[in-house]
């Protein structure tokens, strides 16, 4: 018994939010990378970090990862739907949880470190 339509089209909301998240944490580190060359460039006094330069880029990759593991996850999702075998899973919930709060941390710790 296939999925519904409705189901599909809900499969592919999630799908499209899980991209905004990636979108966002990519336009973050970007941001994060290219404030820190701003700041050294204006001759900051030294409130440049080598590890912001770092930390932009690992941001911009994970929103980059965070993008095939949605389209993975869609496609799955897209299979249980048709075969009418869908279970839900969190595992990419926790993934992306656990990595924010990683960031958060380090993000926090960055702070507290640079005058």
């Amino acid at each position: 018994m296939p999925g519904a339509p409705t189901d599909h089209l809900a499969n592919e909301r999630t799908f499209l939010a899980w991209v905004r998240t990636g979108i966002t944490i990519i336009a973050l580190g970007f941001v994060v990378a290219r404030f820190n060359l701003l700041i050294r460039e204006l001759g900051g006094n030294g409130a440049s970090s080598p590890y912001a330069n770092a930390f932009g880029i690992t941001l911009v990759l994970l929103g980059a990862v965070l993008v095939v593991l949605a389209q993975l996850r869609q496609q799955s999702v897209r299979a249980a739907l048709e075969s009418g075998r869908f279970v839900d899973s969190d595992r990419l919930l926790w993934l992306v949880t656990v990595a924010m709060v990683m960031v958060g941390v380090a993000l926090s710790i960055y702070l507290l470190a640079t005058p």
